[in-house]
């Protein structure tokens, strides 16, 4: 009698400690907003937290209101007692050594925590029914400016809290092009892309033994590699949620496939592409959902291959990235060094003036471009404009990518060509992300083009007759 005794009281206090548990994660549960308080005025800026208690554990995301910066993922937050600690050192690109973001603990009453940001800023959250909005503009006509061409597309996509931009952006190319190409207009699927893109980073990381990048980030030719191989979906038949009502947000997936890859790694022996991959594809589906064999589309039945063949219609080799820069030949193909190009995907080098070229040639001529490049200076309010205007040379634009003040950051979709008043070049793109109040569709510069772009697809037919002569067999 008494060891059930025993047992009877240990399961009573386990169920107690768990049940305090829940509560103090309820009760940290919803919005929460603060001021940093430093010395200067000037550097204080605002922070919201936002935390939901999904599957017994804490979700946190933060937004900066003063910086234009929404959905910022935590990596981890958790209670001790009445104290809260937040993780964002892998989301905000930290070392491991840095402090946490956030530690603080909670006030009687249940609407104060005192702690204190990034280790020595003071900072008090109080509980806030306060929602941060982004600007997202779904016209692409701005007062003041001309459109001098503006290719059909499909309507705006959203990201959401995910770093998939380029499954994004090439996937509006995708149904750009098939549209181009006299098909019914289709949204499509980039998750779709994203599943296959996952699985081979995978197995190229665990193979170079981690030597390998294995982040979100990726590029256009993963994007056409997936088409080619399995073909394409609707967005209304595979969204990439489990849940419809939900947004896109890949923190935890993120995190348990860098965790298994990482185990992978470190593993000898009974090791076998088909077991990780197998692996890799199970907590894909978790988030992102099971992708159907067959589907019925407009009363018909396809299977991805069939539907990309028909309703598609796209040749995925007729495309290629075309870059600029003095550190390799022109005219010739090599290795883009960017963390990004993880399978060696190979580059058009043209001289800065030919690339320009091949860009508004392409728009001209109702042939979108795919964009990929930096967004860190001049990135706001629905424009891509440097902060100090100049004439971009070839040396500027060499410069830029050498000390790292142009790298690859971002994918957008270009969908066609403005003047403002003084018949200055603007290029007209949809974006995926609203960030900086640049969501829908956005205008840059031709400087900030000839700077801050790592790279742009084209398709191989977009490209001026002159120009090709000079490529010759590299096309």
């Amino acid at each position: 009698m008494k060891t059930k005794t025993s047992i009877s009281i240990i399961l009573l206090f386990i169920g107690f400690l768990i049940n305090a548990q829940n509560t103090k994660q309820n009760l940290l549960d919803g919005s929460w907003m603060g001021k940093t308080n430093t010395k200067e005025l000037a550097s204080s800026e605002l922070v919201l937290f936002r935390f939901e208690l999904k599957n017994n554990s804490i979700k946190g995301f933060m937004d900066f209101p003063d910086k234009r910066l929404k959905d910022i993922s935590l990596d981890k937050v958790w209670i001790i007692n009445d104290s809260v600690f937040a993780d964002a050192r892998k989301s905000l690109g930290w070392a491991e050594s840095a402090p946490l973001i956030f530690k603080g603990k909670m006030m009687p009453g249940d609407s104060i925590i005192n702690g204190m940001w990034g280790g020595n800023t003071p900072l008090k959250l109080s509980r806030t029914n306060f929602v941060f909005q982004l600007k997202t503009n779904l016209n692409p006509k701005i007062a003041g400016y001309k459109i001098i061409k503006l290719i059909e597309t499909t309507p705006i996509k959203d990201q959401q809290a995910t770093g998939t931009c380029w499954s994004f952006a090439t996937t509006s190319f995708i149904e750009t092009e098939a549209i181009r190409l006299g098909k019914k207009p289709i949204v499509l699927s980039p998750m779709f892309f994203v599943r296959p893109t996952y699985i081979n980073k995978a197995e190229n990381y665990i193979r170079r033994n981690g030597a390998s990048a294995f982040t979100e980030g990726d590029l256009t030719f993963s994007v056409l590699k997936a088409y080619k191989e399995y073909g394409a979906i609707p967005e209304s038949v595979y969204s990439g949620k489990n849940d419809s009502d939900s947004k896109h947000d890949h923190a935890d997936m993120n995190k348990a496939l860098l965790e298994k890859v990482k185990f992978y790694v470190n593993s000898h022996g009974n090791l076998t592409p088909e077991l990780y991959r197998k692996d890799m594809d199970i907590i894909l589906t978790q988030t992102l959902g099971k992708v159907p064999d067959t589907f019925i589309h407009d009363g018909k039945q396809f299977t991805p291959k069939s539907f990309a063949k028909e309703m598609i219609g796209i040749n995925p080799d007729n495309y290629l990235e075309i870059t600029s820069f003095t550190h390799h030949p022109f005219y010739s193909k090599f290795t883009l060094e960017i963390e990004a190009n993880w399978n060696n995907n190979q580059y058009l080098n043209l001289p800065l003036a030919d690339f320009v070229s091949v860009i508004d040639h392409a728009l001209l001529n109702n042939y979108s471009v795919c964009w990929d490049g930096d967004i860190y200076e001049g990135f706001k309010n629905g424009f891509a404009v440097l902060d100090n205007t100049k004439i971009i040379t070839q040396q500027i634009r060499q410069a830029a990518f050498d000390n790292r003040t142009t790298e690859d950051v971002h994918n957008m979709h270009i969908i066609g060509l403005a003047n403002d008043e003084k018949g200055n070049t603007f290029y007209i793109l949809k974006n995926s992300s609203d960030n900086n109040d640049c969501g829908g569709y956005l205008y840059m510069s031709k400087e900030y083009l000839l700077l801050k772009t790592i790279s742009v697809m084209v398709n191989k037919n977009a490209i001026p007759k002159e120009i090709s002569k000079k490529v010759g067999k590299n096309l």
